[in-house]
């Protein structure tokens, strides 16, 4: 009941030779028509959940739909309708499947009697022409399923291009492993929006999918180290996948930049501090999401700047009201999620996600005690000479509190949760300080490159380095207050 599958776009250059690809494999044809249904008020969608019926060749059937433990892996149930078309939904078909009924029940805020009397609304449908190729790899059975079609609503209509590769039975890493010739082969790039979801978005007049921010998640204090470090990159990968979706799309915000930025530190955060877990952690992953950080750094950079600093400079009387312009390359950092280094790297996480566990000698909470009471030391070490430090230890300190607050949020659910709040709490001022003291270091290279050209840049300077003593006192005020906090 759980189906395993990636979702991929073509782009528009590599689609003549992609088609020609897939007519070599003699794949069969299928026409598929869908109607998804949900309440008035989109409950089920806003529990990532699609319930639809669809017309398959000649025979109806009712699907539905929910998040599995993975990204790429969602809960499945499919009931079979006959070849006549269905009068309206009946949900009275999950009366035998609990696990339905659970999802239904709270997403829908149902009672058991109400199953059948639900209310449900025709919301979008799809038509699409699917040719489908079935490939065995190993011992693993993959589905290859290329659509072309369309989504569409009593006023709007979007076309569907897409490749899905499915793992009808098997191990994961074959499914991946089958997927990266063609990634490299034909440029394919990871798209995790679902059909439902693109119905969703049209029907609201939606162009721009929602930031994804981080979402709880919790390790079980009998995982072994590798697998906890497994789950801990799962839950990164969802904070990143949606937001590189629409960067890759060429339909976002700064809000998907800062966030997509925010989960690769985390990514990087989790495998310079338990890396070591795992045997199975790739040494280039640092340097590669090092790489894609920055090149998505200067953008999200500018934006906080012109959000928090530009306001303040104002107020201050400066005579600049804007940055000054940037001497980068203008380079689109939509390319950067559509790039096959980048997509070759977001699949071998993902694969790793999927890694198995090994025994440990040590239990869980003693490793994660160790290494956050290491990280703890590291950070007192360097508060009580903060103000004797240069320019790289500083900032160097910054990211060594930035990852202890990422580390704890990883680990939180092993612990007593006052103590971990207490704990965050201490360490909050500081690492709020310090990033305040990055960005007007950040502006003061801005800057200093407009002086020659505008004298007027002066008065700024002059404003940051005047800011920088006061923010780097508070900084040194926080942190000793810090080295007060006790570990848990």
């Amino acid at each position: 009941m759980a189906e395993i599958e990636l979702k991929f776009q073509v782009p528009v250059h590599q689609r003549r030779a992609f088609e020609k690809a897939i007519a070599k494999k003699k794949a069969v044809p299928m026409q598929l028509w869908a109607k998804y249904y949900d309440s008035p008020e989109q409950q089920l969608a806003q529990h990532a959940i699609a319930l639809r019926q669809r017309l398959e060749g000649q025979r109806w059937c009712q699907t539905l739909k929910a998040p599995g433990q993975h990204h790429f892996e969602r809960f499945e149930l499919e009931l079979a309708l006959g070849p006549d078309e269905p009068e309206q939904l009946d949900l009275s078909l999950y009366q035998e499947h609990k696990q339905a009924q659970t999802l239904l029940k709270q997403a829908l805020e149902l009672k058991k009697a109400d199953l059948k009397n639900t209310g449900l609304e025709l919301q979008f449908e799809t038509d699409v022409q699917r040719l489908i190729v079935l490939e065995q790899v190993k011992d693993s059975a993959i589905e290859l399923a290329f659509d072309q079609g369309e989504v569409r609503t009593p006023t709007a209509q979007s076309d569907i291009y897409e490749v899905e590769f499915e793992l009808k039975h098997g191990d994961v890493s074959d499914l991946i492993d089958f997927v990266q010739p063609w990634v490299k082969r034909y440029q394919l790039w990871l798209d995790v929006r679902s059909k439902s979801q693109r119905g969703q978005m049209l029907k609201n007049q939606q162009d721009i999918l929602p930031v994804q921010h981080q979402t709880p998640f919790s390790l079980d204090k009998h995982d072994s180290s590798s697998r906890a470090l497994a789950k801990i990159v799962s839950n990164c990968l969802t904070h990143l996948l949606p937001n590189a979706t629409a960067i890759a799309d060429n339909h976002y915000q700064s809000g998907h930049v800062h966030q997509a930025r925010v989960a690769i530190r985390r990514l990087r955060s989790a495998l310079k501090i338990f890396g070591h877990w795992s045997e199975q952690v790739q040494p280039e992953w640092q340097a590669q999401l090092a790489e894609l950080f920055r090149q998505l750094g200067s953008t999200r950079d500018r934006d906080a700047l012109s959000e928090s600093l530009m306001p303040r400079l104002a107020k201050a009387g400066s005579p600049l009201a804007e940055l000054p312009a940037s001497s980068e390359s203008s380079d689109e950092i939509d390319a950067l999620f559509r790039a096959p280094e980048t997509v070759r790297l977001l699949l071998e996480l993902l694969q790793f996600s999927q890694c198995t566990a090994h025994e440990d000698d040590q239990s869980l909470k003693k490793q994660v005690r160790k290494q956050l009471a290491k990280m703890h030391r590291q950070i007192c070490q360097d508060a009580v000479q903060f103000e004797h430090l240069d320019s790289e230890q500083k900032h160097r300190t910054r990211k060594r509190v930035k990852r202890l607050r990422y580390s704890v949020e990883f680990i939180a659910s092993l612990f007593e949760a006052d103590a971990v709040k207490q704990y965050l709490k201490a360490l909050k001022p500081a690492q709020e300080s310090l990033g305040q003291f990055n960005d007007l270091v950040v502006a003061e290279a801005l800057f200093q490159h407009e002086v020659q050209q505008n004298p007027q840049a002066w008065f700024v300077l002059g404003w940051i380095a005047a800011e920088q003593k006061h923010v780097l006192a508070e900084a040194q005020q926080h942190l000793l207050e810090f080295t007060r906090s006790k570990t848990f």
